[in-house]
């Protein structure tokens, strides 16, 4: 009997520096397109060892993580292979690095094109110690010419402030950064009476996400709460600050580091949630940071984990309207303490987290808009 359903649309996702089962990537945008039904999913990621083949998706691994520059030339290479064997009808890149071969190929190929705009790239760069002013400029120019507007059909912006930010992108479409999962069932919270706190310090850690401001404050609090624990589980992209964590931490046997080189798979960041009493968001202030909403945000709300983050009007009202956390100076460490009673005198999770809280809730304007500009 002959097989009349309509043939499969193939799709790649292709990031360089992500890894192949990337919570977004994959988790997110590649399986909202292979729930559908209608999609053969490619995801191009790094990967230290070899991924199986699943049901209508495959994944290739671009290289063993490393940043080195010859590495990610390597990594253009390997995409350009896969872009001519695989042929897709879609292709969303993940990274700017890949959008010169994508934007070259798309004519000869006949896909259309998405960009899935995680990072304000040229923005960030100020967060990074290790770039002089100078290095700084020629670097954004690089950004800005391989993220020009010209040949990408659509934008996703993984922030909402990104339309001010970057108004060259156009058209667009908001995904944000929201929890993959379910909301499991939660009670409210409260510490008034509990003596002894076990933290949490988990993702990509680099100087301005505040780490060292947050240990700080943590042995103030532990001076007032013996028995208390801190826990810091991720990724250091730079070396030298790995060596200042591992300082900082110095003879403090309450605080537990699991630190990689490489990004640690997400599910490994979300069971470190289990057992905690407060997950902390110490970012220091800058203006790349103070308009975005950080994943951690929606994971921690989803799943009735308090958070204790830096001061920052977004964050006090998105906690405010979840009852999900409180701000906290991590400098201030003269009133450490009793900043803290204050955060740890409230109830948190007075009601069920909202569904708006999930990546479902916004997946299917994802599938709409997809689909609308194959039909094109």
């Amino acid at each position: 009997m002959p097989d009349n359903s309509p043939p499969f649309t193939t799709v790649v996702i292709a990031s360089s520096l992500k890894p192949v089962t990337d919570v977004r990537a994959w988790g997110k945008l590649g399986i909202s397109l292979r729930e559908t039904s209608k999609y053969k999913v490619n995801i191009i990621g790094f990967s230290a060892k070899k991924i199986e083949k699943s049901n209508r998706v495959n994944f290739y691994s671009s290289f063993a993580y490393n940043r080195s520059r010859w590495n990610r030339l390597l990594a253009l290479a390997r995409f350009t292979q896969l872009l001519l064997k695989i042929k897709p009808q879609l292709l969303i890149c993940c990274t700017c690095e890949y959008l010169p071969v994508a934007r070259f190929f798309k004519k000869q190929l006949k896909y259309k094109l998405i960009y899935d705009v995680q990072e304000n790239y040229v923005a960030n760069l100020e967060l990074n110690p290790l770039l002089d002013e100078k290095q700084r400029k020629q670097i954004a120019i690089i950004i800005r010419r391989m993220e020009q507007p010209n040949g990408i059909d659509l934008f996703l912006l993984a922030e909402s402030c990104y339309q001010l930010e970057m108004p060259e992108k156009t058209p667009f479409l908001v995904l944000e950064n929201k929890f993959s999962g379910s909301i499991p069932q939660i009670s409210a919270r409260n510490y008034s009476h509990k003596k002894q706190f076990k933290f949490l310090i988990s993702g990509t850690l680099t100087p301005a996400f505040g780490t060292v401001e947050a240990i700080t404050w943590y042995r103030k609090i532990r001076n007032s709460y013996p028995g208390s624990s801190l826990r810091i589980i991720g990724h250091v992209p730079l070396d030298f600050f790995r060596k200042v964590i591992d300082e900082t931490v110095a003879n403090e046997p309450s605080i537990f580091l699991e630190l990689s080189k490489i990004p640690i798979d997400h599910s490994r960041l979300l069971e470190a949630y289990s057992g905690v009493d407060f997950l902390l968001l110490p970012y220091q202030e800058h203006a790349a940071i103070q308009y975005k909403m950080p994943t951690k945000l929606f994971e921690a709300a989803a799943l009735g984990i308090p958070v204790l983050h830096s001061p920052n009007s977004h964050w006090e009202t998105f906690s405010k309207v979840h009852s999900s956390g409180s701000s906290i100076d991590f400098s201030e460490n003269a009133f450490s303490v009793a900043n803290y009673k204050k955060a740890v005198s409230k109830t948190y999770f007075t009601s069920s987290p909202d569904p708006s809280l999930l990546w479902s809730s916004q997946s299917q304007k994802f599938i709409e808009a997809t689909s609308f500009l194959l039909e094109k």
